[in-house]
């Protein structure tokens, strides 16, 4: 990666003395590794191409983008194919919106090079990859794809939850609300974390999945301190405040149905999955209950011991153990 990883005086002056503000992962500004993100913006350079010298233009972008472009441009049907991409006309349409969202990108590349620099200091051992930005033609499935050494991000999937197109996709309101340009740091992070930091085990119980989505969040939580939980777990403002206020509720459902050790695909989905709600609530509750659940678990185990970093905490493969020193008691 082009950036500056160095540690350096210079932290002091972006970052806050004593970084409260990683809630249960405290840290301190002068450990801060200073990461400068510059983001590659492989979608704005090939709609600038003269099509009519189509050819020689991408040979210009091939020593920067040649995650993309291969080493077939000397290929006719390869250059048409391409040619047919940037002169498709709702293409052109989408890569218009996309600049008129994304006119430059100093913002995303600030967000990025924070939560790059606190990915950096927990796992210091996991190479930081460059960051690149393309028209994907509304890839929905990939909004975020992760190579050992690039993350891949389809601009046009953050157009924002108004874009007319997302409907015409057939999306549900649910998914098409967080796909707006907050949530691209979030999605990014959560692609950098399923690429390396996961745990690699089988998930067999309810328990272990609402652990696993768990963790992800505490990841979250200490890499991207100053977004809001809302976006971490993609909730409105009311459904995050719904499951608060029924926490205890929550719980109690889940132990007195004797569902956490449910090995059953189909009652985890309920728990797990995405929706509208959860399938046993209201209609008034949020999807993932168990994901939710999971995560206040996760914190309950963090604030009990805190001498185990989050590095020690994301290997932790027992759901069980954590449930049980978690304290956890809504």
């Amino acid at each position: 990666m082009k950036s500056l990883l160095v540690f350096s005086a210079i932290s002091v002056l972006l970052f806050t003395a004593c970084d409260g503000d990683s809630r249960r992962f405290p840290l301190k500004a002068s450990e801060l590794p200073v990461v400068e993100v510059n983001i590659h913006r492989y979608g704005k350079a090939l709609f600038e191409l003269d099509t009519a010298n189509l050819q020689a233009g991408l040979k210009n972008l091939e020593s920067e983008f040649g995650l993309f472009l291969g080493h077939e441009l000397d290929d006719s049907s390869n250059i048409r194919q391409i040619y047919n991409f940037v002169t498709d006309t709702q293409l052109i349409s989408i890569y218009r919106k996309t600049m008129e969202v994304y006119p430059g990108l100093k913002d995303l590349e600030s967000q990025l090079s924070d939560a790059f620099s606190r990915y950096a200091y927990f796992f210091p051992e996991k190479k930081l990859p460059e960051v690149y930005t393309y028209v994907s033609d509304l890839y929905y499935e990939s909004p975020v794809m992760v190579t050992d050494s690039a993350v891949v991000i389809a601009l046009d999937i953050y157009l924002g939850s108004d874009f007319p197109l997302y409907q015409r996709l057939g999306l549900p309101h649910y998914k098409i609300r967080c796909m707006e340009p907050d949530n691209l740091p979030v999605d990014v992070m959560k692609a950098l974390y399923f690429n390396g930091i996961a745990p690699g085990y089988k998930a067999r119980t309810l328990l272990d999945r609402m652990i696993d989505g768990g963790k992800l969040l505490a990841y979250l939580d200490a890499v991207l301190p100053h977004t809001p939980d809302t976006l971490k777990i993609c909730y409105t403002g009311q459904k995050l405040e719904w499951a608060q206020k029924n926490e205890a509720n929550i719980w109690g459902f889940l132990v007195g149905n004797q569902l956490l050790y449910s090995t059953d695909y189909q009652t985890q989905s309920k728990l797990i999955q995405d929706g509208p709600f959860t399938t046993g609530f209201s209609k008034d509750s949020p999807a993932r209950l168990g994901v939710f659940t999971g995560w206040q678990i996760v914190n309950s185990y963090i604030d009990r011991h805190p001498e185990v970093s989050l590095k020690q905490l994301m290997k932790m493969t027992d759901s069980q153990k954590i449930l049980q020193e978690s304290g956890y008691k809504p």
